[in-house]
């Protein structure tokens, strides 16, 4: 599909792009460029907390997991996230309310607004106050490729030399 896309309109792709490779093959389909977002999170540049970044750094792909709606009336929109506490008491909130919903104890209006304010801020809580535990770790699939944290010069260094290296090959 973006090769036909791509002819009529500049597409950029993003989600789960962590290496070289991968953006050589999206520019090689016919991409205008890509967007990565979790590579960054341990840049030495990055203002997220030193907790943050020690939890991507542990992290494995599969840490990252979509969130759960329990309801499709309450306003939740899916993030990939670390699994913590936090998304599970959030779960246990959505169910909460769901039955308030369903008995008539609340209104979809007042529902909805719990839903919002529970989860308020917590991505605030874990990437600037440190809370990885309750706070919202959104995290990609790449968050298993953060070994460490570096430079940004150093990580998109070495995403282009990855690119360029598959670039040769299919060259070649």
């Amino acid at each position: 599909m973006l090769p036909e896309i791509a002819e009529s309109v500049p597409v950029f792709v993003a989600g789960g792009i962590g290496r070289g490779e991968a953006i050589a093959g999206y520019l090689d389909m016919g991409a205008a460029g890509v967007q990565l977002g979790t590579r960054f999170v341990c840049a030495t540049e990055s203002i997220a907390h030193p907790n943050f970044k020690k939890a991507f750094i542990r992290a494995s792909a599969r840490d990252a997991v979509a969130s759960v709606q329990i309801a499709p009336r309450l306003p939740v929109i899916p993030v990939r996230a670390l699994k913590n506490a936090g998304g599970e008491l959030f779960t246990a909130k959505q169910r909460e309310v769901a039955q308030s919903l369903d008995e008539g104890s609340v209104a979809m209006a007042e529902a909805q607004l719990q839903i919002e304010h529970y989860w308020a801020g917590a991505l605030r809580r874990a990437v600037i106050d440190g809370d990885v535990e309750h706070g919202s770790v959104m995290a990609g699939q790449s968050v298993g490729m953060v070994t460490k944290e570096e430079p940004i010069a150093d990580i998109i260094a070495s995403l282009m030399a990855e690119a360029a290296t598959a670039l040769d090959k299919r060259a070649a």
